[in-house]
């Protein structure tokens, strides 16, 4: 069974663009023919919303996937967007139930494993799985954590963000620690303007402090998004060629291209 790369975008301060990485990432590697998957593990269902699916008329959402046994997992899936070169954007939804079942879930034996068990039905029909992840410290990160294969940390270019981050980095050593599993991690920069002081020196601070552990790409700041919003679509598939949705576009190649360096490599690993 071909596994897919599963990213998670994770980050417990608001407001950086982690909703606005997975569903723009998402797309923007659809793009290249890739196959992709997002689930929104918030319960605040922003992915869901920002993709036209009203969370409160949802039969099945993400949280019957993690609790239920008995549903068919295939009926939990919402097919969003079919390319002409073959790639697709897929989604599983979230809504208010999610919050509901955390309880259920942290007082399960294995409880924050269950997401990681359910994703095996869908290897077979993706490429890359990304996990919107909720901004909480509580079972459902650490569900994202582990089901991931690698964490997307979206930081805002300011110094505010810089406490924000040593805080997750410290959450996720401690997540890591207890489920006994090595997750890697990169920063990607959001909300970068190259107009203020402020955005320059932070990014300089993150790259010097992040060397090896951070996207070369940076998200530069973009009124645009605020549009993709308002119509419930990734703004990779209202203008490509939007300043934003270029900067996600090369996020997208530096990941497809890390991949096919380290296949190329003759080494063996998760494509």
């Amino acid at each position: 069974m071909k596994s897919p790369y599963i990213f998670a975008t994770a980050n417990q301060k608001g407001g950086v663009g982690k909703t606005t990485t997975t569903i723009t990432l998402g797309s923007s590697l659809s793009v290249f023919g890739c196959r992709v998957l997002l689930i929104d593990l918030d319960p605040q269902a922003s992915l869901t919303n920002h993709l036209a699916v009203e969370p409160e008329k949802l039969e099945y959402s993400v949280a019957n996937l993690i609790m239920s046994d008995s549903i068919n997992p295939a009926d939990v899936l919402i097919n969003k967007y079919r390319l002409k070169n073959g790639g697709c954007l897929d989604l599983i939804p979230s809504n208010i139930n999610l919050a509901r079942i955390e309880a259920e879930l942290s007082n399960s034996k294995g409880g924050g494993l269950r997401l990681k068990e359910k994703l095996k039905f869908f290897y077979d029909n993706y490429d890359y799985i990304l996990i919107d992840s909720s901004p909480a410290l509580s079972v459902l990160l650490i569900s994202a954590v582990a089901a991931c294969d690698e964490i997307i940390v979206p930081v805002m270019s300011d110094f505010l963000s810089i406490r924000g981050v040593e805080l997750l980095l410290s959450t996720i050593d401690k997540i890591e620690k207890a489920l006994d599993y090595k997750c890697s991690y990169r920063l990607l920069i959001t909300m970068f303007d190259k107009r203020t002081n402020s955005s320059l020196k932070s990014l300089e601070y993150f790259k010097n402090k992040y060397k090896n552990t951070h996207f070369h790409s940076i998200i530069n700041i973009d009124t645009r998004f605020k549009d993709a919003s308002m119509l419930r679509k990734p703004l990779t598939y209202i203008d490509v060629h939007a300043r934003g949705a270029m900067d996600y576009i090369s996020v997208a190649r530096e990941i497809i291209d890390g991949f096919n360096s380290f296949i190329e490599s003759g080494e063996e690993g998760k494509i």
